[in-house]
């Protein structure tokens, strides 16, 4: 299977996941509650990934360690954020923000990885930076965006780059179903203990969110986390990132028709679609 393949499937997979996770952290009662129940549901689906890409890990060293450490904490931040940035903000406007990582994932991935740039590239991240300027402009930002859903958006857009270039890195050594669990576990535990969560905060998140509905979020993320990392180990990140990320428009659009964000529709489309069109010159 080609990595444009497996990229599209996990365009289409984090698509549904965006609509599924703002609609169930609108009936969180607390988002670090919730990430603890959602990774944990993430980890014990991940060993059937094995049946995907039956890949062992190997050829292990101390350098491959210390990066997996440092790739592992940086997801344990973006899942003990990611829920509080769902919940405090529209997954139409998440989506748009959000895309600032790929700004960053592209200057850290030729820094670190010695990818080249071209002036494609750089023309796409100049749209990503006009996408987010033409949906806040002209009005006060606090009508698209609340302060705390900026900063956790903001937050979680920089934890996501960073994360992306140690997992082109670290996945070819673990494999796609070993590095899943570790990827989804993380959170797990910085959720869990900093601060402490209690097992009856725990059981009343549940009473918000039927732990069934949590399982299918969980299958739909992991599917299109499971389907990226092959992708990467196949093709460029240059090229494999692009297209997993362009999820914008249709999270606009579905938002709009299902999730029902009225606000500015027009401003997010528009935005929407130039966020893609940055992503299809970045590949």
């Amino acid at each position: 299977m080609s990595w444009f393949i497996l990229a599209i499937f996990a365009l289409i997979s984090f698509v549904l996941y965006d609509l599924a996770g703002r609609y169930l952290a609108t009936r969180s009662s607390n988002p670090q509650a919730f990430a603890v129940i959602y990774n944990l549901a993430v980890t014990i689906l991940a060993p059937a990934l094995f049946l995907f890409d039956p890949t062992l890990p190997h050829d292990i060293t101390l350098r491959v360690v210390v990066f997996t450490i440092i790739g592992l904490l940086v997801w344990g931040l973006f899942g003990r954020f990611e829920y509080f940035a769902k919940k405090h903000t529209e997954a139409s406007t998440l989506t748009i923000v959000t895309k600032l990582d790929v700004i960053l994932n592209f200057i850290l991935v030729m820094i670190f990885l010695g990818e080249k740039p071209t002036p494609m590239k750089f023309l796409g991240m100049g749209l990503i930076i006009v996408a987010n300027i033409f949906l806040f402009i002209g009005h006060s930002w606090r009508k698209v965006i609340s302060d705390k859903g900026l900063k956790y958006s903001l937050l979680i857009a920089v934890f996501l780059a960073v994360g992306w270039v140690f997992d082109t890195v670290n996945v070819k050594y673990w494999g796609v179903a070993t590095f899943s669990s570790f990827s989804f576990l993380a959170p797990v535990l910085l959720s869990s203990f900093f601060p402490r969560i209690k097992l009856a905060e725990l059981k009343h998140e549940l009473s918000f969110n039927p732990l069934w509905q949590i399982f299918v979020m969980a299958a739909l993320n992991l599917a299109g986390y499971a389907a990226m990392l092959k992708a990467l180990t196949l093709g460029p990140a240059t090229s494999v990132m692009p297209v997993v990320t362009a999820t914008s428009p249709f999270v606009v659009l579905f938002g709009y028709l299902i999730l029902k964000e009225k606000d500015y529709p027009l401003r997010k489309l528009v935005a929407g679609i130039l966020t893609v069109i940055a992503i299809y010159l970045m590949r």
